[in-house]
C-alpha cells in the first residue's frame, strides 16, 4: 500500500515538473502569432522589447493605412538604429520588428533609415504611395527604458507584459494625415497648421519631402543621401545634379582617393558628394570654405551660383586637373515657378512650400544634370602644393584660381593664373613700347 502511494506520488510529481517545464518553453508566438516571422529571424533567446514596439508599430500602422505584409507601395521611416537611443540603449533592433511584420525593406527600396541625434525621440511612419496617408508613431522613451531595465532580469516576464500594453501606453503620438504633395502645394494653409502644432513631432518636412519625393521616383543612391541629410530639399538635389556632372566631366576610377572637393560656398550639396565619392571631412577630401555677404557681392555676375571646386589626382598617371562648377538657381526658381525669397519666409507655409514644389520640379532632371550644372573654369595643377594651398585656411580659392578678385591689392599666386597674369602684363609692355616708338616717329 506504502510503495502505490510512493508511486502515486512520484508520479503526481513528475507530471507537474514536465508541465512547468512545459509553460516555461512555451514560445511568445503562442499568444501572439504574428510575432513569428520576428522569433523565426532573431531567434526566441534574443527577442527584444525593441523588436516588440517595430511590430506594435507596423501592425497599428497596417490596421490604420491598411495595408498587407510586403505591399510595394508602402514605405516605411524610422530614425530606429541610425543613432536614436533610448537612454543608453540602442535602438537598431527596432528595425527587424519593422521589416518582418511590415515587409518593408531596403532591397524593395521602400525603407527609409532616417538619421537624427542620439537623443532623438524613436518615431515611425507609414505611407501610402496610392492614397498618400500617412501614420505616425512615436514611442515614449520613459516606458521603452522601463522595460528594457526589465529585459535583463525578467525578460519572458517583461516581453509578455509589453505586449499586453495598449499603443496608447506605449505611444506618445499616434497620427494619420494626408501629405498628398498636390493637395498641400493647392492649398497648404491647413497643413500649416498641423506643421505648426507638430502633428509628426516636428518630423513633418522631412517626412513630407521623403514620401512624396519617394513616390515619384526615387534612386537608392540618392535615398542613402536623403537619409544623412533627413530630408529632401532643392539643395539636396542640387548636389545629385552636380554629383552626376562631374561623374561625367572629370570621371575617376577611385574618387575617395583621387578627389579633393572644396565646397565654396556650402550647402545641402556637400553630404550628397559625401555619400556618393566618399570624399568625408574624416578623410581630408572635403574642404569647408564659407563666403561672407562682401564676398558673394564681389563674386561676378557670372560666377554668382558658384558651388564647388573638384581636384582629380590620377593615381597612375599622377596627373592633376580640376574644375569649379556652377548650380544655376536662377533657373531652377524659374522652371519650378517659385520665387527665391520664399526660402526664408519661416513665418508662413511659404519656406516649406516652395522646397517641396522645387523638389518634385529637380528630381525630373536627375538624368540631365548639365540643364543645370556647369563649368565656370577648367584647369590643370602643376604640384600638390597647389592642391594645398587651395584647401589650405585664411586661403580663398575663388580667388586663387581666377573666379572673383581679391581684396585691394591683392594678386592670385596660383602659377596658372599667374602666367596668365604674366603674359598679359608682358603683352601691354609691348604696345606701350610699340606706342612710344610710333609717337618718337611722329
Amino acid at each position: 500500500m506504502k510503495r502505490n502511494v510512493a508511486v502515486v506520488i512520484l508520479v503526481i510529481f513528475l507530471c507537474s515538473v514536465f508541465t512547468v517545464t512545459g509553460l516555461a518553453q512555451e514560445s511568445i508566438t503562442s499568444d501572439y502569432q504574428g510575432l513569428r516571422p520576428i522569433v523565426d529571424f532573431v531567434g526566441e533567446e534574443n527577442l527584444s522589447v525593441l523588436d516588440l514596439i517595430g511590430f506594435k508599430a507596423a501592425n497599428r500602422a497596417m490596421k490604420e493605412l491598411p495595408f498587407n505584409k510586403g505591399e510595394t507601395n508602402i514605405l516605411a521611416l524610422t530614425d530606429a538604429g541610425y543613432v536614436a537611443k533610448i537612454a543608453d540603449y540602442t535602438t537598431e533592433k527596432a528595425l527587424d520588428g519593422v521589416m518582418l511584420t511590415s515587409g518593408a525593406s531596403r532591397g524593395k527600396g521602400n525603407l527609409i533609415n532616417v538619421h537624427k541625434p542620439y537623443n532623438a525621440p524613436l518615431w515611425f511612419a507609414f505611407f501610402d504611395k496610392r492614397s498618400k496617408d500617412c501614420v505616425y508613431l512615436e514611442a515614449d522613451s520613459e516606458v521603452l527604458k522601463t522595460y528594457l531595465d526589465r529585459e535583463k532580469t525578467e525578460r519572458e516576464v517583461a516581453l509578455s507584459d509589453f505586449m499586453n500594453l495598449a499603443d496608447e501606453e506605449i505611444f506618445t503620438r499616434v497620427a494619420k494625415e494626408n501629405i498628398d504633395a498636390n493637395k498641400l502645394l493647392t492649398d497648404p494653409e491647413p497643413w500649416q497648421e498641423k506643421m505648426v502644432a507638430n502633428v509628426f513631432g516636428g518630423n513633418e518636412f522631412s517626412i513630407v519631402t521623403l514620401s512624396n519625393v519617394w513616390a515619384k521616383g526615387l534612386p537608392n543612391d540618392f535615398l542613402k543621401c536623403a537619409e544623412l541629410h533627413d530630408h529632401i530639399c532643392p539643395g539636396l538635389i542640387s548636389g545629385y545634379l552636380i554629383a552626376e556632372y562631374v561623374k561625367k566631366e572629370l570621371p575617376s576610377a577611385d574618387p575617395r582617393r583621387e578627389y579633393t572637393v572644396i565646397a565654396v560656398p556650402p550647402w545641402c550639396k556637400d553630404d550628397v558628394l559625401i555619400t556618393i565619392f566618399e570624399t568625408n571631412v574624416g578623410h581630408k577630401r572635403m574642404f569647408v570654405k564659407w563666403l561672407t555677404k562682401e564676398q558673394r557681392a564681389a563674386l561676378p555676375k557670372d560666377a554668382k551660383n558658384v558651388a564647388n571646386i573638384i581636384i582629380k589626382e590620377d593615381q597612375e598617371t599622377g596627373e592633376r586637373e580640376g574644375i569649379v562648377v556652377a548650380f544655376n538657381w536662377n533657373k531652377a526658381f524659374e522652371g519650378s515657378g517659385t520665387n527665391a525669397t520664399d526660402l526664408r519666409d519661416f513665418g508662413t507655409y511659404k519656406w516649406w512650400w516652395v522646397r517641396l514644389k522645387m523638389d518634385l520640379w529637380l528630381m525630373d532632371y536627375l538624368d540631365r544634370p548639365e540643364t543645370l550644372v556647369s563649368t565656370l573654369k577648367r584647369f590643370t595643377v602643376d604640384s600638390p602644393g597647389e592642391i594645398e594651398k587651395l584647401k589650405s585656411a585664411g586661403v580663398n580659392p575663388l580667388v586663387e584660381l581666377g573666379i572673383m578678385p581679391g581684396p585691394a591689392g591683392e594678386t592670385p599666386s596660383n602659377p596658372v593664373v599667374g602666367a596668365i597674369a604674366a603674359i598679359a602684363i608682358a603683352i601691354a609692355g609691348v604696345i606701350a613700347h610699340v606706342v612710344r616708338i610710333k609717337r618718337k616717329k611722329n
